[in-house]
């Protein structure tokens, strides 16, 4: 034990306190340097901030109890052992100390120097030995924080405390961005390094009474205590932010990444499953939001998961049922009025809703992974419905399916294609794959095998959404492109935004000059339509020149379809 012992002494009574000194001023090889607290409410924040070796507390405060005050000191990380004082009256007080977190316990009457000096001492190295364990038991070996274990005993505590009374807290998680492509590029020395100090600055940024936890490989949960105004909570997301965005100097290398921060205040009648939800809905808000920014919860995130496990459900229940089906509309050359294309556009004929666009389930078939299956059921019924294609004499006519990230990056893709081209006895050249702009640029190098791979059975493709986003040029000058496709907001405006109409015939002309065809969605006009064979674009398709419908439907309609663009 070290010969000089910094003791807190938290208890109403001056003459307690004066005692007590008067007992350790009787112990010569230790010297005993004691501070006196008579406000109990002060007590939390003093205990926890590493001034003191050990504690000696009364545990009975009149009406009130030191209980709460051990309980909270404990789940926070308080560092020195507490050792409580009782009347010899009080029954099972000691052992009721003990259950909360107390070291130890002392009888007030009986307390001599020699035992309150082995009180200490005890006290003092069970708890260097207790936490030892707990290092090894309850803190992340990587970077020293919280782990997931203690997080979630705090996080307990934290709720009973502000279930029961004017207390709350706030938790923010977040992850890194960028953090994946540093552990590969540069290894996982690097990459440990890098969690090293983002943790560092993580506990800089907030208070000895907080709590960081490390949960996951690059994930962080922030335990704020007693947080309750949002533009606090505002203000140190941001300085999270600008501490994680400032390089990291690893082994003289500068690296820099961001991170994606969810908010979620404690909301009344919460469990810890609620708040631990809401928290990471806000930071995956936050992430989908382009990253290196915070989110609060919100209710409506809420609904939103709600309606997408409801939608999840019933969209695998669908596929299972033959549910899916597939509406078409034509694509029409501008000159010739010939029919050009089909796209095949996927519909969910719902047993309780009806029939549902794509707007009200493709986002949680892609999220999901339904979307994958969805794809094969409809390569499926598309090369089936040549045949019926082949009868009304469009024998010739092209085939259009969209393809999604997902399927692109499905192993299974192109055997499945093969399968179903040969189960329908037709040639791949009579499908066109679309491909979104943004799918493009999620990850150039996916699109590029995976077309490298299609293509091998005569299939071509097209860029879908062209104008959606930003897409390099070089990207599509390596990729067998057939044909762009106009973003139908392009579109919209053609006919009288000038700064549309420039677009619009800047990428007719770039097109152009990269011998790709050009397409123009969602014509809904005779001026648009006008307008577009003006600059020169080569196809269209638009709910004015034919809405999506079934394969029977398009074929009466397709007729009349050719005489309203030749009029």
């Amino acid at each position: 034990m070290d010969t000089h012992v910094r003791l807190l002494f938290i208890d109403a009574e001056q003459v307690e306190y004066l005692l007590i000194g008067s007992l350790l001023s009787e112990i010569f090889h230790t010297a005993y340097e004691i501070t006196w607290l008579p406000e109990l409410d002060k007590a939390v924040p003093e205990i926890l901030s590493d001034n003191y070796d050990v504690i000696l507390m009364n545990y009975q405060w009149g009406a009130s109890s030191a209980k709460d005050i051990i309980q909270a000191a404990r789940h926070q990380g308080a560092k020195a052992p507490i050792v409580v004082m009782t009347d010899e009256i009080e029954a099972d007080v000691d052992r009721e100390a003990l259950s909360v977190g107390a070291a130890d316990y002392l009888i007030k009457g009986k307390i001599d120097a020699q035992l309150l000096e082995r009180t200490l001492r005890y006290a003092i190295e069970r708890k260097g030995n207790e936490s030892r364990l707990a290092e090894l038991a309850h803190y992340d070996p990587l970077t020293g924080v919280s782990n997931r274990t203690l997080f979630k005993d705090r996080l307990n505590h934290a709720v009973d405390l502000a279930r029961r009374g004017d207390y709350t807290f706030t938790l923010m998680y977040l992850d890194l961005d960028g953090f994946k492509p540093v552990n590969d590029c540069y290894g996982h020395d690097v990459g440990d390094q890098l969690i090293q100090q983002a943790a560092h600055r993580l506990l800089e940024c907030v208070r000895n009474s907080d709590t960081v936890a490390r949960v996951g490989g690059d994930e962080f949960i922030l335990l704020l205590d007693d947080m309750r105004a949002s533009t606090d909570m505002a203000h140190l997301a941001q300085k999270v932010i600008e501490s994680l965005a400032t390089p990291f100097d690893i082994g003289g290398m500068e690296i820099t990444v961001g991170c994606s921060l969810g908010i979620a205040p404690y909301r009344t009648g919460a469990d810890t499953e609620d708040v631990q939800r809401q928290a990471d809905m806000a930071m995956y808000r936050a992430k989908q939001a382009s990253g290196n920014q915070y989110c609060f919860y919100a209710e409506i995130m809420d609904q939103d998961a709600r309606r997408q496990i409801t939608i999840e459900k019933e969209l695998r229940r669908g596929l299972g049922r033959n549910e899916i089906a597939i509406y078409y509309q034509p694509r029409l050359d501008t000159v010739t009025g010939e029919i050009c294309a089909l796209e095949a556009l996927v519909r969910w004929r719902h047993p309780a809703r009806g029939l549902l666009a794509p707007s009200e389930f493709l986002d949680v078939a892609e999220s999901s992974g339904l979307v994958v299956e969805m794809g094969y059921q409809m390569l499926a019924q598309v090369c089936r419905d040549s045949h019926a294609l082949a009868d009304a004499g469009l024998a010739d006519t092209q085939l259009c399916l969209n393809l999604s990230h997902r399927q692109l990056r499905d192993d299974k893709l192109v055997d499945a294609l093969i399968a179903q081209l040969d189960a329908a006895g037709i040639r791949g050249s009579r499908l066109e794959f679309e491909l979104s702009e943004s799918s493009l640029m999620k990850d150039v190098d996916t699109v590029r095998d995976a077309m490298g791979l299609l293509s091998v059975t005569g299939a071509s493709f097209a860029l879908d959404d062209f104008g959606s986003a930003m897409s390099p040029l070089s990207a599509i000058q390596q990729l067998p492109f057939a044909r762009l496709k106009i973003d139908a907001q392009l579109v919209a405006g053609v006919a009288q935004d000038r700064q549309k109409h420039a677009l619009v015939m800047a990428v007719v002309q770039l097109a152009h000059s990269l011998k790709l065809s050009v397409v123009a969605e969602g014509v809904e006009t005779s001026d648009q339509l006008r307008r577009l064979r003006e600059l020169g674009c080569d196809e269209v398709q638009g709910y004015w020149l034919c809405p999506p419908k079934p394969l029977d439907e398009i074929l009466v309609h397709l007729q009349a379809a050719q005489a309203q663009l030749n009029a």
